[in-house]
């Protein structure tokens, strides 16, 4: 019955794209694909941004806060994975907006996502200088953010399976600093090795759960939304993992488990021990917890960890919009020339654009940071609200196309739950999150940059398909 899906929706659509001659290999193994989700999300905004929602929202609105974003990232995997395992194709929401939406679409939500990832590589690798920059001071960060460019762009030239397992161990130092973190902060808690258990009195007593009342609540909600950004990196090893059909659904419950289980029994110890209104963009709460509970190398060695996590995250999204590069040359919606590969079935030249992208905009953050990077990172700022509401309508407009051709559901190896309410709530929860960026003055010149270029981009996009119909029907 696959099959027989496969070679309808072929036949009825020259974009579809096979993946027997897609020329990459398949070789990364479940546990690296699990990794590359749950690594290439956890990143610095756990380690030092976390202090910010906490100053903000109190314990109880982190909490609340944390368990929206957690909500929306798990309707949009629930969406993602229907989609992933019927039609595993690397490209994700493009290819499937592409396909279930029109050319247009496809290309802009395309480059949109390859913008979004491709901006996010320097903003980490900014973040590493900066970290190396408080370790060596004599040494500029410039140089840092060079030898780390030209680390991770060797990582990521080598071949699927050997990088997988780079990244596997790279990534699981973070999980090794989450583990001793929440050992040594439950010690705190209840009194083992200390003078005298800290409990939980720190969730109520500076003003109670909701310090700050509802409304700081919403804004972190806004944040906490995007702290899940990259839960669905994984879905571009779909043309490289051994056995998608079984691989993605592992892997698309462990990455919600891993993430939402890092994040909170983190966030239960920091808010434990750390008092909310001690909390700020200034240090690392990590870097205090281990501080107040006798280590004396504290901060170094959360900065290591933070590095490795920034680097391990950057080294994620260089991987995905590589292949998302990729995906979109064998669309037409990007130059043929990056969908060449090389004799270890990595397409180069899309990883040597992605990366001198990264290059061009980490000079950028350095010279002009009011011009170009700015709205470069403006622009990213509702790239995945944007791409959440096109998985959820990608799963609804891939059920109609399975009912037109009178495909039965049952033959879905992974089923949405729930059809349609969770899509529904997906694009209804986003819509959420775009209206409120507008009450946050640093959120709303996202909108106010992002809309835009957006609509120009698709108006673009549209004319160009248009024309190119028109001239194919002469």
């Amino acid at each position: 019955m696959e099959g027989e899906w496969d070679k309808k929706m072929t036949d009825k659509n020259s974009k579809t794209v096979d993946e027997s001659s897609n020329n990459l290999k398949r070789s990364m193994k479940v546990h690296q694909v699990v990794m590359l989700g749950v690594g290439g999300t956890i990143g610095t905004g756990l380690f030092v941004g976390s202090g910010y929602t906490i100053s903000k929202a109190g314990p109880g609105g982190t909490l609340l806060a944390y368990g929206f974003g957690a909500l929306i990232m798990y309707l949009m995997m629930m969406c993602l994975g229907e989609l992933l395992v019927a039609k595993p194709i690397a490209g994700g929401v493009q290819a499937y907006a592409t396909e279930f939406i029109g050319d247009s679409m496809g290309f802009t939500v395309g480059w949109v996502k390859w913008l979004s990832y491709a901006i996010t590589i320097p903003t980490q690798l900014v973040a590493s200088g900066i970290i190396m920059k408080n370790i060596f001071p004599s040494v500029p960060e410039l140089v840092w953010i060079i030898l780390f460019m030209v680390l991770l762009f060797f990582m990521n030239a080598r071949p699927a399976e050997k990088y997988g397992n780079i990244n596997f161990w790279f990534s699981s130092i973070k999980f090794i600093l989450i583990i001793v973190f929440v050992i040594v902060g439950l010690g705190m808690i209840l009194g083992i090795g200390q003078p005298e258990p800290i409990g939980f009195s720190n969730f109520t007593s500076h003003g109670g759960l909701f310090p700050n009342g509802l409304k700081a609540v919403v804004m972190t909600m806004m944040i906490s939304a995007f702290a899940y950004g990259g839960a669905d990196l994984f879905a571009a090893t779909a043309s490289e993992s051994e056995n998608p059909e079984k691989d993605m659904p592992v892997a698309i419950n462990s990455v919600i488990l891993g993430l939402v289980i890092s994040y909170f029994v983190s966030f239960i110890v920091l808010l434990a021990i750390l008092p909310w209104n001690q909390a700020d963009l200034a240090g690392s709460p990590f870097a205090y917890v281990f501080q107040k509970a006798g280590f004396k190398s504290a901060e170094l060695v959360v900065n290591i960890v933070v590095l490795t996590s920034a680097l391990s995250s950057c080294n994620a999204f260089i991987y995905s919009s590589t292949r998302s590069l990729w995906s979109m040359g064998q669309y037409k919606q990007a130059p043929g020339f990056v969908t060449k590969v090389n004799k270890n079935d990595i397409p180069m030249n899309a990883l040597i654009i992605t990366m001198l992208f990264a290059l061009g905009a980490v000079v950028s953050s350095i010279l002009s940071p009011d011009l170009v990077y700015l709205f470069l990172t403006s622009l990213i700022g509702i790239s995945n609200m944007f791409i959440y509401v096109l998985y959820g309508v990608c799963v609804m407009k891939f059920r109609k196309q399975m009912s037109k051709d009178n495909i039965s559901v049952d033959t879905l190896k992974y089923k949405t739950p729930l059809y349609p309410l969770i899509p529904i709530l997906l694009i209804i929860l986003s819509a959420v999150v775009f209206v409120g960026m507008f009450f946050d003055p640093t959120q709303k010149s996202a909108l106010i940059a992002g809309i835009p270029t957006y609509s120009l981009i698709f108006l673009g996009a549209h004319i160009y398909y248009k024309n190119k119909g028109k001239k194919e029907n002469k």
